[in-house]
């Protein structure tokens, strides 16, 4: 991993961007551009992490868990949609908010005050009920806070949609979700249920 500073960086701040990019294990990042306009993973031949200054740590942290979910075939599983399921909407919002709740997990491991800062969770509404609970899952992080092993907080979290219409029935998907955290037992689930 190769660093490039755009601009005047004290040594500090260098170390800390090393230390969160390493936080979730060996990097798949061959360059870390410091002082770039906004923090993101740019992917070509070369994988390239801008960053941002004032550092913002939970930017930091989510492109280099992006990183990580594009490269490891076993996180790929999670979220990639296998090629025996037919192509359709459903399946492609179902496939980028597992990305978006493995990136957070995967977040939540090292930093779960960061995604505690920024936890709300609500009901994002679909055309269908299937498609309200879907899009309602890929913003909720009390998910990831489950699947990462903090559990009290992400009851805390999920339980704040109680007095919704539809909580009994998203409870019932976020129990299986969170216990299943993968994309095929997940879109079975959905598919017997609704």
């Amino acid at each position: 991993m190769e660093f490039l500073v755009l601009r005047e960086v004290d040594e500090p701040t260098l170390k800390r961007v090393k230390e969160l990019i390493e936080s979730l294990g060996p990097p798949p990042i061959d360059l870390v551009i410091v002082g770039a306009e906004e923090t993101r993973l740019e992917i070509g031949d070369v994988y390239a992490l801008k960053v941002s200054l004032p550092l913002n740590s939970y930017a930091v942290l989510r492109e280099v868990a992006v990183a990580h979910a594009l490269t490891d075939p076993q996180l790929m599983e999670i979220w990639a949609i296998p090629p025996d399921v037919k192509q359709e909407e459903l399946v492609y919002e179902l496939s980028l908010a597992l990305l978006n709740r493995l990136v957070d997990v995967l977040i939540a491991r090292v930093a779960p005050t960061l995604l505690l800062e920024r936890a709300r969770v609500e009901v994002v509404e679909g055309e269908t009920l299937l498609y309200t609970v879907v899009r309602t899952f890929a913003t909720d992080v009390s998910v990831s806070l489950a699947v990462a092993g903090h559990v009290s907080e992400a009851l805390r979290l999920v339980t704040q949609l109680s007095s919704h219409p539809i909580y009994e029935k998203y409870r019932s998907f976020w129990d299986f979700a969170t216990a299943n955290f993968k994309f095929l037992p997940i879109y079975n689930w959905l598919m017997l249920m609704f």
